[in-house]
């Protein structure tokens, strides 16, 4: 198993590094690979072309529910000064609320979307500032949660059939379903039924886990999109980047599964936990999808660790070999500066992505942490 020690010393030295590099005093920002193009090409010019200033940074709320999360655990760990990270965490939930649309939303980042309203964004700003209100109790922030879940239910929508839910992918436009907006959206229904005291939230939640268990495949892979009845999609997009999008998803449930103890979750949880474990090679990274090992990403490693142990705690099944196998790649590609060796590399080493993307970077960082805080009684500090 890998030390304490390691774990906290790669936490503390990636956590330094996102703040030199990315916090602005308000968000954490950088460059992301995005979508379409920069996603397949644009970044990997970017990144053999480092010589070069690109004004490519984005600020995504997705990044600062990870940051304002990490910064509670570095202080939870006595990883860093708590008054620091408290003052942090409270900066990056002010910038959400500054940036928060009238009607509640939050706009998505990306040129490529621009003008769209994508649930997941929406339900990560939410995550944040459901966590800065737990650890501040300051109005506001619960507040604009409760504004986000009003649009979310009003204006984004689900698709509905005999008692079954599924939540849009974005506001007035059709998709597929897509099972990874509803775990989140199941996550943050029970984290602000949880803070609010108030089981209103939890209204559409019963119709959303039901779809999960409808559409789960026998693997026990969600699939990435169902077609719809109220959608322009016609045909089901089983696979998409499987492993480390079903970890993902994992984690999303289990904690509103924590917060709520509905166990009708717990059969998706069963079948997703055995699903994931199958991801793991036995370098510690994890298969780019189904069907490849590479391009190796070095994100999806703790995404599968995390949740492979989390699986093992709720005595899902013995999961903790491959886990620390993933944790153990991980730690061999952060740089003593806190920096990765690579974001993505592929076969031969070729091409290979080396920017730092504070996005995923917050990603590894949060799953180090959890790691941390299941060995370490919260306040306890490590030596």
């Amino acid at each position: 198993m890998i030390s304490q020690q390691l774990l906290s010393d790669a936490a503390g030295r990636l956590y330094q590094h996102l703040l030199r590099n990315h916090w602005t005093g308000r968000a954490l920002r950088g460059p992301d690979p995005g979508i379409r193009l920069n996603a397949r090409i644009g970044r990997f010019i970017k990144s053999y072309s480092d010589f070069i200033r690109w004004d490519d940074s984005l600020t995504y709320a997705q990044t600062q529910k990870y940051w304002i999360m990490n910064n509670g655990l570095m202080a939870d760990l006595n990883l860093a000064d708590p008054e620091r990270c408290h003052d942090i965490a409270v900066a990056c939930g002010e910038y959400l609320l500054s940036v928060q649309r009238p009607d509640g939303y939050w706009e998505y980042p990306n040129r490529e979307w621009q003008g769209r309203v994508a649930t997941v964004e929406g339900n990560y700003a939410a995550m944040a500032l459901l966590e800065a209100y737990h650890r501040t109790q300051h109005d506001p922030f619960l507040d604009a949660a409760k504004r986000w879940y009003r649009f979310a239910v009003d204006r984004i929508g689900f698709q509905k059939a005999n008692g079954l839910m599924a939540i849009n992918y974005f506001c007035d436009l059709g998709t597929g379903m897509v099972p990874n907006n509803s775990a989140s959206a199941l996550r943050v229904f029970a984290m602000l039924s949880k803070a609010s005291g108030d089981e209103q939230y939890l209204e559409t939640c019963r119709g959303m886990v039901a779809w999960l268990n409808q559409v789960q495949l026998e693997s026990g892979e969600l699939p990435y999109a169902v077609a719809g009845p109220g959608s322009s999609v016609r045909k089901d997009r089983i696979h998409f980047l499987c492993f480390q999008y079903n970890a993902f998803q994992f984690l999303n449930l289990t904690e509103y599964h924590d917060l709520t103890q509905d166990r009708a979750i717990w059969p998706v949880l069963e079948k997703l936990a055995r699903f994931i474990s199958q991801g793991v090679c036995e370098s510690g990274a994890v298969c780019y999808d189904c069907r490849r090992k590479q391009p190796e990403v070095t994100y999806y490693a703790t995404a599968v660790g995390a949740a492979l142990s989390h699986a093992t705690v709720l005595g899902l099944g013995d999961y903790s070999r491959l886990a620390n196998r993933s944790y153990e790649r991980v730690l061999t590609l952060i740089n003593p500066d806190g920096s990765l060796r690579f974001h993505s590399r592929g076969r031969g080493g070729f091409p290979t992505d080396r920017r730092s993307y504070p996005r995923y970077l917050s990603m590894i960082l949060h799953h180090l942490l959890l790691e941390c805080a299941k060995r370490v009684p919260l306040g306890a500090g490590v030596s």
